[in-house]
């Protein structure tokens, strides 16, 4: 990897911890760090971290396979791209599945709460496991809320090979 594509790794960094305060508002606030000059409004629009973190990660990748897959076409580059990004992201995505669907079933447990979430059903779970539950116009965020990132991450790996002809 060369010194620009590290310092781009760097910003990605940088794009990461601007989401991470971006959530931390609240316990920053209490701590009475949001006072400072300017903090409050850089974190204000910390959401925008995610597309910078998106737009520098796209370039990347498109830095780093762009030669790999050619100049045109083909199922064998475009397999192995795709077999290569899901191998990446896929196993922790399932274990989180797992994993948030057992804190669901055991805070029922604890709490006697019944199991009445609209998106505790084989449809959602099956979307959530396709990487596909953002898609389209209504997403379902239910089953591992945060993977939402994971799902357009992925549409966005599927068409990549097409897109860099």
């Amino acid at each position: 990897m060369n010194v620009f594509i590290r310092q781009l790794t760097g910003i990605r960094f940088v794009a990461a911890a601007w989401v991470l305060l971006y959530h931390l508002q609240g316990p920053l606030n209490t701590l009475g760090l949001l006072v400072i000059p300017g903090v409050s409004d850089v974190l204000r629009v910390g959401r925008l971290g995610v597309d910078l973190f998106f737009a520098l990660s796209g370039f990347i990748l498109t830095h780093t396979y762009l030669r790999r897959l050619g100049p045109s076409l083909r199922a064998k580059g475009a397999l192995d791209f795709w077999w290569l990004r899901l191998a990446r992201i896929y196993p922790v995505h399932l274990v989180m599945i797992v994993v948030a669907g057992l804190a669901v079933f055991a805070q029922a447990k604890v709490t006697g709460d019944a199991l009445d979430r609209d998106w505790l059903n084989p449809l959602d779970l099956a979307r959530n496991l396709l990487l596909v539950q953002e898609w389209g116009p209504e997403p379902q965020r239910g089953w591992n809320f945060v993977a939402w990132s994971l799902s357009m991450e992925w549409l966005a790996y599927l068409v990549f090979p097409v897109l860099v002809l």
